[in-house]
């Protein structure tokens, strides 16, 4: 398959899989979750598979800061709480990260 294709697959398939789960635990805000998860995932995604495909950062460290990094745009942009912006990040990163795994 061609290399664009498989990525843009893999960029599909992570944000479906975390619109999923933060549309389940963000009940009030789903409109603005889901806007903001999409953001921030056309920002992390690229970078991220880049850092690994590359070899310059390990994959723990990259999905770390991925993490990180999305907690601070679910803070700065969605609005929610630290605690809740954390707390989505992990998880949705949590189950993509898992999936990753699985579905090799």
């Amino acid at each position: 398959m061609n290399p664009i294709l498989t990525y843009l697959a893999l960029l599909a398939t992570t944000i479906l899989l975390e619109l999923g789960l933060a549309m389940s635990v963000s009940p009030g805000r789903r409109k603005i979750v889901a806007r903001d998860l999409v953001i921030l995932n056309l920002l992390t995604h690229p970078m991220a598979t880049y850092m690994v495909q590359q070899e310059h950062l390990s994959w723990f460290t990259t999905e770390a800061l991925v993490v990180g990094l999305e907690a601070v745009g679910y803070r700065a942009l969605t609005r929610l709480s630290w605690g809740r912006a954390c707390a989505l990040s992990l998880l949705c990163n949590g189950l993509t990260a898992a999936a990753s795994f699985v579905l090799q």
